[in-house]
């Protein structure tokens, strides 16, 4: 029952989390068969859980419990104004300092976004079109300048991508992962790799040369497995 979906995922999560840091589990909810003297296989890696990343583009409660664990928060800020995920990352940011995990700007937090990548602003606009006016999830409703303008979607020249991608920094603080969502619209196969090109060679590098010389000397480093080992031991 989708109206079950967040009582579900908080459940789950909450038995992931002691699956993978008690050797034997006794546990029981609302959603699947009760444990007992349960032993998750296989154990972690050095004995060191998975860093967590907690998706959410809506629920105030999916940011709680990220910041409850301290875990990663990911905002996948794609269709909806930035005012809203800023509410969202925000909350977090507050209530991952309430429980002691660091202030506010070390909270750990990813982003998504969307775009299309061309020689000029011109180019780009008139090769997606097609694709946006028919896509289900995009056409029949806002222009393509218009959803734009109200989402995180760039369509432009390289340079338009990355000056709208710096504004995330700008508007959500310091964070620590960007996700982009390419493959998107119906776009054929080998568009979108030639998308991925125009991303990984033109797009990123310079992005994370820009953010990185930008951030806040307080802001965090997203944790790695061999930071959270050298953490531990």
């Amino acid at each position: 029952d989708i109206r079950q979906g967040l009582p579900l995922a908080l459940e789950n999560y909450n038995l992931l989390h002691r699956l993978w840091r008690e050797d034997v589990v006794d546990w029981e909810g609302g959603f699947r068969t009760a444990l007992q003297g349960f032993t998750s296989v296989p154990r972690p890696l050095d004995d060191v859980p998975p860093f967590v990343w907690h998706g959410s583009i809506r629920t105030l409660e999916i940011a709680e419990q990220a910041a409850f664990y301290g875990n990663g928060y990911f905002a996948n800020n794609i269709f909806w104004p930035k005012d809203h995920y800023k509410r969202l990352i925000d909350f977090y940011r507050q209530r991952f300092e309430h429980y002691g995990h660091g202030t506010a700007k070390q909270a750990i937090v990813g982003l998504g976004g969307q775009a299309f990548i061309g020689k000029t602003s011109q180019e780009a606009k008139a090769k997606f079109r097609p694709y946006f006016n028919e896509a289900p999830v995009y056409g029949h409703g806002p222009t393509l300048e218009e959803f734009s303008d109200q989402t995180p979607l760039s369509v432009g020249s390289v340079q338009e991508v990355i000056d709208k991608t710096l504004t995330f920094q700008e508007t959500f603080g310091d964070y620590q992962r960007q996700m982009f969502l390419m493959d998107h619209a119906g776009m054929p196969v080998e568009m979108v790799l030639d998308q991925l090109e125009l991303l990984g060679g033109e797009v990123v590098p310079v992005l994370r040369k820009e953010l990185e010389s930008r951030r806040d000397p307080e802001a965090a480093e997203a944790p790695t497995h061999a930071s959270l080992v050298r953490a531990k031991y």
